[in-house]
């Protein structure tokens, strides 16, 4: 089974026995009924029965409105698809749901040496998790990032869907994600270029849960961002006035895990 599916795709061809086959030809006078349209699940359950690490579904940004509302998984919205990731071991194709354990004990440790560096109980810093929305207003994008920090009052974007209120920041400072085998592709060649278009957004971190290794973009001007990357314990990440010492990231080795 591929490791993602395009629903669209997979509606232009027929499938019999779980392998493709060419679509029958049909006489001009028999009518062919239309499919109903296809749904990304509302559980997690019902998502992680398709077997699948990345699912998208063609929809419209009211539609996925609606489904962040009601789901109980997080979905990230680009380019009229909505999207979602889950964990799956190589091995045992055992569904480890939406994060593994060392990804999940690195994203912790970031949001605790932000919280940290920046003062947050005495400034006007913010660090959230990862159940923070992030909108991209102006080209109608919705993300989860891993670990999200903003400077002064968060500015946040409400929709409201049958009378229900589905909640948004649009003013991000800083951004984390920990890359995993699901979200590396997505993380690198599509969040990233979408979380350079946010003009509040000072900084990026990218960072491998798997080895010691960490990236980061630091804005310049409107265009331009320094790239620094860091594969020693003995190398400190900047951050405002600051630093995030390798060492406490990543210190502690995940052996005992299996990577994902």
């Amino acid at each position: 089974m591929d490791a993602a599916i395009s629903i669209s795709a997979r509606e232009k061809i027929g499938v019999a026995n779980g392998s493709p086959t060419l679509a029958p030809q049909h006489e001009s006078s028999v009518k062919i009924p239309r499919r109903k349209k296809r749904r990304m699940p509302r559980t997690f359950e019902a998502r992680a029965n398709l077997g699948v690490r990345e699912l998208r579904v063609p929809a419209t940004w009211e539609e996925y409105l609606e489904l962040s509302v009601d789901c109980d998984y997080r979905v990230h919205y680009r380019n009229g698809n909505i999207i979602s990731f889950i964990e799956i071991d190589e091995k045992t194709k055992t569904i480890m749901g939406e994060a593994s354990i060392p990804h999940e004990m690195l994203v912790m440790r970031f949001g605790t040496q932000l919280s940290i560096l920046l003062n947050e109980t005495e400034s006007d810093f913010l660090v959230l998790g990862s159940n923070a929305k992030i909108f991209i207003a102006s080209d109608r994008k919705g993300f989860n990032a891993d670990v999200t920090v903003v400077k002064g009052e968060p500015i946040v974007q409400k929709y409201k869907y049958n009378k229900r209120t589905l909640e948004g920041i649009v003013n991000p400072w800083l951004i984390v994600e920990v890359l995993s085998t699901s979200t590396r592709n997505f993380d690198l060649l599509e969040k990233l270029n979408d979380y350079k278009q946010i003009p509040s957004l000072e900084q990026i971190i990218l960072a491998e849960q798997g080895s010691v290794w960490a990236t980061t973009f630091i804005r310049i001007n409107e265009k331009e961002w320094k790239n620094l990357d860091f594969d020693l314990l003995s190398e400190k990440i900047p951050v405002a006035d600051g630093f995030i010492p390798m060492g406490k990231l990543f210190a502690k080795p995940f052996d005992r895990f299996e990577n994902p």
